[in-house]
């Protein structure tokens, strides 16, 4: 199986108004969404579309509704011009624990026929129940080989933090995934760098024990990715850097509503 885990380390680091650091272990799925029967069949803990110790519901990504993921993603690439007929995509998430998952980004690594990579989808969360979903097909740099780190830029179309205004920009560095994931993100509003998060993470294969060994080491770990968010959002609230109340939806999130919604009908 091309699906497996990552092990390793999530950093959050805050540069402006004030310096706030902070840092936590984690595990996260790499799943080929064309595998996700066979992860059924041969990990034990893992389910999909079903209760488990583990399990992957369609219904927590794209559209938030029952179907296949990556039939969603590939329609909704071919609706901004990106066809990917019989390519293979990959997403790197958590799955539900128990019964529950929040995620404040997913990627989905989204390859063409030959294998090159062809666009990256970042599948943002918020703690108010939105999502967006941030097309990101053509990179900064120069190189692009599949050797070669990416580095795409986003503006922000959907509130996130509330100590974050919406005037702000992404640029996203993705390594080549591999034995190793690094991916990092940083903010910025206008000038001046405000955010970055750094994810690490070494590959282990996925399968019944290495599953249930991870299962050990980060217990209830979905739970504790809300619980350190609140927390760490506390901190802020007491350090008394200033608070944006959530906006409107934008009018990105508005069109995006839209075309999730002409892509179901159809």
């Amino acid at each position: 199986m091309r699906s497996c885990i990552y092990s390793g380390t999530v950093r959050h680091r805050r540069s402006q108004p004030k310096i706030h650091d902070f840092r936590y272990q984690v595990f996260m799925f790499y799943l080929d969404l064309d595998e996700l029967p066979d992860v059924e069949r041969r990990v034990r803990p893992f389910s999909n579309n079903r209760f488990n110790l583990v399990s992957f519901y369609d219904r927590d990504h794209m559209d938030r509704r029952p179907g296949s993921t990556k039939e969603k993603v590939l329609r909704f690439l071919n609706r901004q011009g990106i066809d990917l007929l019989d390519g293979k995509v990959f997403l790197l998430t958590s799955c539900r624990i128990l019964g529950y998952v929040f995620n404040p980004i997913s990627l989905y690594f989204c390859h063409g026929r030959s294998g090159a990579l062809e666009a990256v989808v970042a599948e943002v969360n918020n703690t108010f129940g939105e999502q967006y979903l941030y097309r990101l097909s053509e990179p900064l740099n120069v190189s692009t080989g599949e050797d070669s780190a990416r580095r795409y830029r986003a503006r922000k179309a959907m509130h996130v933090s509330p100590f974050i205004s919406m005037d702000a920009v992404y640029d996203f560095h993705l390594a080549p995934v591999g034995e190793t994931l690094a991916v990092s993100i940083v903010e910025h509003e206008g000038e001046k760098h405000v955010l970055d998060v750094q994810l690490y993470g070494r590959q282990v294969p996925l399968g019944t024990a290495s599953l249930g060994r991870a299962l050990l080491r980060y217990p209830l770990m979905t739970l504790k990715t809300i619980a350190a968010i609140h927390g760490e959002a506390l901190r802020l609230y007491l350090r008394r850097v200033p608070f944006y109340r959530q906006p409107a939806p934008s009018v990105e999130q508005r069109a995006q509503d839209a075309l999730l919604a002409d892509l179901r009908q159809r």
